[in-house]
């Protein structure tokens, strides 16, 4: 009997095979996107060849804002919470990222990695709880409006977790909006304005 593989069974055997030591190197990373890449431009050229043109203009407008987001996280100073909302399927597959942006200023770089390791920690204290069949949403919403705020929307379906979420930090001011087994509500709030 022949198994057969394809890229995106070999791209998940690397991400998986790295994922115990949280390593993801630049090709893999560079195979994920090209696979992305790949993937969205066949749905587009299919939607064109069934006369969808409303359709395939929707994806075209939904990957152009993807790609507006990154630069938009970029110019804020968010390098590192951008890599890692990049590299997010890598890590987290059995979860739906949704990313929305309103930055109107740059100047978040202190905030970069104190942001990016507290998504990671929620990201670690409820991924492994994950149950059910039900789609599982990563929704973060990062604003800049004279002060940097990101509001985060986990819903899904997991077991009981005993993490703390904080309440504050030196750089960010966290509200406990909602935690039940199936949605969790938090927003952090930075401790200064944007210069």
């Amino acid at each position: 009997m022949y198994t057969c593989y394809t890229v995106e069974d070999s791209l998940q055997r690397d991400v998986y095979t790295n994922m115990d030591e949280k390593e993801i190197t630049v090709n893999m990373v560079l195979r994920h996107s090209m696979h992305d890449f790949l993937n969205n431009l066949h749905l587009i050229q299919m939607n064109l060849d069934m006369g969808k043109n409303d359709e395939a203009k929707n994806l075209i407008r939904t990957y152009s804002l993807k790609c507006n987001q990154f630069f938009d996280l970029n110019n804020a100073g968010l390098y590192k919470t951008n890599e890692w909302l990049q590299t997010f399927s890598m890590r987290y597959n059995k979860m739906t990222l949704v990313v929305q942006t309103s930055l109107l200023r740059s100047g978040a770089e202190k905030y970069d990695a104190v942001l990016r390791d507290y998504l990671d920690h929620i990201l670690q204290s409820i991924y492994p709880n994950l149950r059910g069949y039900q789609e599982q949403l990563f929704k973060v919403q990062i604003k800049t409006e004279g002060i940097l705020e990101i509001q985060i929307d986990i819903q899904g379906d997991w077991s009981p977790v005993s993490s703390k979420l904080g309440t504050s930090s030196e750089l960010f001011h966290i509200e406990k909006q909602l935690s039940t087994e199936t949605e969790l509500k938090v927003k952090l709030i930075a401790s200064e304005r944007l210069e």
